[in-house]
């Protein structure tokens, strides 16, 4: 008999197993990975608007299941900051975890810059 067909079942339940293990490890894995996250304005002030270069996207570190980052889409994690209450003028914003929209089981590390720096004034000016 071929050894290589000799108890097959036991070779093929082996490799039943491996592929069973192999899928719990990569979707029970934890990963990190960075995204450039667009960064959405909220709240602005009637009468005021943003002046001069503003910074597009911030990035974002997310942490969390291999499964779960592997199904994330980087077009669905937004930064949103609010500007309600600012005074026309040069304004620094701090961006926290909580202002970034991230799914369920996923979490935010890091966010770089951590600050963002505006310069709002008159929509007539």
């Amino acid at each position: 008999m071929n050894p290589l067909t000799r108890h097959w079942e036991l070779k093929l339940m082996a490799l039943a197993v491996s592929m069973v293990l192999w899928a719990f490890v990569m979707t029970s894995e934890r990963a990190d990975i960075v995204v450039a996250a667009p960064i959405e304005l909220d709240g602005i002030p009637e009468g005021l608007e943003v002046k001069g270069e503003r910074p597009d996207t911030v990035d974002v570190q997310l942490h969390g299941l291999r499964g779960a980052l592997d199904r994330l889409r980087p077009e669905r994690v937004r930064a949103r900051l609010s500007l309600v209450g600012v005074q026309p003028g040069e304004v620094t914003l701090r961006v926290l975890p909580e202002q970034i929209t991230v799914p369920p089981g996923v979490t935010v590390v890091r966010i770089n810059p951590p600050r963002v720096r505006l310069v709002l004034g008159s929509e007539r000016s």
